[in-house]
C-alpha cells in the first residue's frame, strides 16, 4: 500500500485516480462507473476503492468547498468543473464509501492492520459521507 497517511489523497493510487478524472472527457460517467464497480462488487479491490474515494472527495470539494491536503494543485481544475452538477452522484458516493468501509473491502483490511491510523482513516471517510448527506 503506497499510503503515507490516512487522508484520501495520501496514497499513490489516489493521484492516478485524480489524474484520470482531470483528463476525462466525461467525469460524471467515469465517477458513476467507479461508484458502481464498488457498490456492485462482492469484494472491493484496493484500486477500485481508492478511485471511488477520490471521486467522492472531488464531489465533496465541488459541492461543499471542503479543503483536502493534496500534493497536487487542483484548484484551477476544480474551478473548471464547478458548473457540472454532481448532486445526482451523491447517493452513489455515499453507498460507495459504505462499501469501502465494509468487511468485504481490501482497503479496510489493509487499514485495519495499521492500529495507529485505522480509526482516523475510517472517521475521515465517514466525514465525507456525512457532508455528502447534507
Amino acid at each position: 500500500m503506497g499510503a503515507w497517511n490516512y487522508g484520501v489523497f495520501d496514497d499513490d493510487t489516489a493521484y492516478d485516480a485524480l489524474e484520470e478524472l482531470q483528463e476525462t472527457s466525461d467525469i460524471i460517467a467515469d465517477m458513476e462507473e467507479y461508484f458502481d464497480k464498488v457498490i456492485q462488487a462482492d469484494y472491493v479491490e484496493f484500486d477500485e476503492g481508492i478511485y471511488a474515494l477520490v471521486s467522492s472527495a472531488i464531489i465533496d470539494i465541488v459541492l461543499n468547498g471542503t479543503d483536502y491536503e493534496c500534493d497536487v494543485d487542483y484548484d484551477e481544475w476544480i474551478t473548471s468543473i464547478k458548473q457540472i452538477d454532481f448532486s445526482g452522484l451523491k447517493q452513489k458516493a455515499i453507498k460507495a464509501i459504505e462499501a469501502v468501509l465494509s468487511d468485504d473491502s481490501e482497503l479496510k483490511e489493509l487499514w485495519e492492520e495499521n492500529e495507529e491510523l485505522y480509526d482516523s482513516w475510517r472517521e475521515d471517510k465517514i466525514s465525507i459521507q456525512k457532508r455528502l448527506q447534507e
